[in-house]
């Protein structure tokens, strides 16, 4: 186990990147508890319980669906939360739309 101490993530996004960042992390043991927050909160609460339905095979380790405002005692934030490319779409415009969601991410986090 690679764990040490009590470590609380959040992971904002839980989109592909998100969960299998949040997946890793449980595999590795590298985090006591692990937040996963999403705009879509279902999609949240899915991943963490997917992710919650091996635990019992690696071990002690809190892994559910939250809200900014479990974010305010973690160690570490990681944020996946983007838009996908839509097709048209430049990356420019692209850019341009997941600058609007980290500039909206950090005026709630604040």
């Amino acid at each position: 186990m690679h764990q040490t101490g009590k470590t609380k993530v959040a992971i904002i996004g839980a989109g592909n990147v998100g969960a299998s960042i949040a997946f890793a992390m449980a595999l590795e043991q590298s985090a006591s508890e692990i937040v996963l927050i999403d705009v879509n909160a279902e999609k949240a609460v899915g991943e963490a319980l997917d992710i919650n339905h091996g635990l019992c095979f690696l071990g002690q380790m809190a892994v559910y669906a939250g809200d900014y405002s479990d974010i305010a005692s973690c160690d570490v934030i990681i944020v996946t939360a983007g838009m996908n490319r839509k097709p048209g779409q430049t990356r420019l415009d692209l850019a341009r739309a997941n600058v609007a969601i980290a500039k909206e991410i950090r005026e709630v986090v604040k």
